[in-house]
C-alpha cells in the first residue's frame, strides 16, 4: 500500500496556511508577545482563549467511555522533525492515518502532527498548569474532525480540532521515544529546517500510560490566529524526558523577529477560564437507585 500523507504541509501548528492569515509576525518576545496577540489577531482576545489553569477541585465529573485510539501502536513508515521558528514539530506518514474518538468527543479526529513546548529552565515550559504547577514541557498533538475532509474546513468550525495535551516530567534517565528525536533536532537548530528521525516509535509511545485520567474544556489554538475551534484533553499523567533531552530543544534557534537568541520559553500565558466549564473523566459507573422491597 502507498504511504498515506497524514500531514498537510504547512505549519499546522500555526494553522495560518489553512485560514489563509498572514500572521508570521507574532512572537514569543517584544512588541509582538502574547500580550500584544489580542490587538494583533482579534480571535485572540476572545473569551474560549487556551491554555488556561486547570484546578483539579473545580472539574466536573462525566461518565464517557474511554477514548478509543485507532493505529497509534503502529509505527509510522517516516517521521520527521521541522524547527518552524517557534516550536519543534514533527509530521508523520503512515499507510493508515491515526485516528481518536469516543471520551466524550463528538467525531472522529484524524492525527495532523504534534509539536512541543518548553522553559529557559525546568522550572517552567508547559501551557497549561494543572492546579497553578507548571511543568517543564508540554506535548501537543494536533488532530481534525475527520468529517470535515481537510484541515482548513476544520479550523473554520467550532469543534474542528482536537488537541491531546500531554505534560512532561524530568526523569534521571532518557526517554528512549524521545531519543531518535532529540538526535534529529541537532540538524534543525535554524529556524526552517527539516530533518529525518531515524527510528520511529508508534505514536502510543508519546502518551502516558494512563490515559483513562484526562481534562477535558472547550479552547483556542494556543498560537496566532489563537482560532477557538479546539476541544482539549490534558492527561492527568505526565511522561518522562530527562534534562539532557529538554537541551536538545533548549539549543535550537527561533525565527529572526524573536528578541532572543535561542528557542525557550515559547508558551503562552494561561487564559482566564470564564463561565466554561473544566470536565474529568470518571470510569467509574454511578450508582442507580436499587428499590429494596420490606420484610
Amino acid at each position: 500500500m502507498v504511504a498515506i500523507q497524514v500531514v498537510i504541509c504547512v505549519s499546522l501548528l500555526l494553522v495560518q496556511g489553512a485560514l489563509g492569515g498572514g500572521g508570521s509576525e507574532w512572537t514569543y518576545t517584544g512588541q509582538h508577545g502574547p500580550l500584544h496577540w489580542g490587538s494583533m489577531f482579534q480571535s485572540c482576545a476572545g473569551n474560549r482563549q487556551s491554555p488556561i489553569n486547570i484546578e483539579t477541585l473545580n472539574v466536573k465529573q462525566e461518565y464517557w467511555k474511554p477514548l478509543s485510539l485507532k493505529n497509534y501502536e503502529k509505527a509510522p513508515s517516516r517521521m520527521r522533525v521541522k524547527n518552524n521558528g517557534h516550536s519543534a514539530q514533527v509530521e508523520i506518514d503512515a499507510p493508515v492515518a491515526p485516528r481518536v474518538s469516543g471520551g466524550g468527543l463528538k467525531g472522529e479526529y484524524i492525527f495532523a502532527q504534534f509539536h512541543f513546548h518548553w522553559g529557559a529552565d525546568s522550572t517552567l515550559g508547559s501551557e497549561h498548569t494543572i492546579d497553578g504547577v507548571r511543568y517543564p514541557m508540554e506535548l501537543h498533538m494536533v488532530h481534525y474532525k475527520g468529517s470535515y475532509g481537510t484541515l482548513g474546513e476544520a479550523v473554520k468550525r467550532r469543534d474542528g480540532l482536537a488537541v491531546l495535551g500531554v505534560m512532561l516530567e524530568v526523569s534521571n534517565s532518557d526517554n528512549p521515544a524521545l531519543a531518535p528525536l532529540a538526535t534529529a533536532l541537532l540538524n534543525v537548530t535554524d529556524a526552517e529546517m527539516y530533518a529525518e528521525i531515524s527510528a520511529m516509535y508508534p505514536l502510543k509511545a508519546f502518551l502516558p500510560r494512563n490515559i483513562e485520567k484526562f481534562y477535558r474544556y472547550e479552547g483556542s489554538l494556543t498560537t496566532p490566529t489563537c482560532n477557538e475551534v479546539v476541544t482539549w484533553t490534558v492527561f492527568d499523567e505526565a511522561i518522562s524526558i530527562s534534562e539532557r533531552q529538554l537541551e536538545f530543544f533548549r539549543s535550537l534557534h527561533p525565527s529572526e523577529l524573536e528578541e532572543v537568541p535561542i528557542l525557550v520559553n515559547n508558551f503562552r500565558p494561561v487564559q482566564p477560564l470564564g463561565p466554561r466549564e473544566i470536565r474529568q473523566r470518571n470510569k467509574l459507573v454511578p450508582r442507580t437507585m436499587v428499590a429494596c422491597t420490606p420484610f
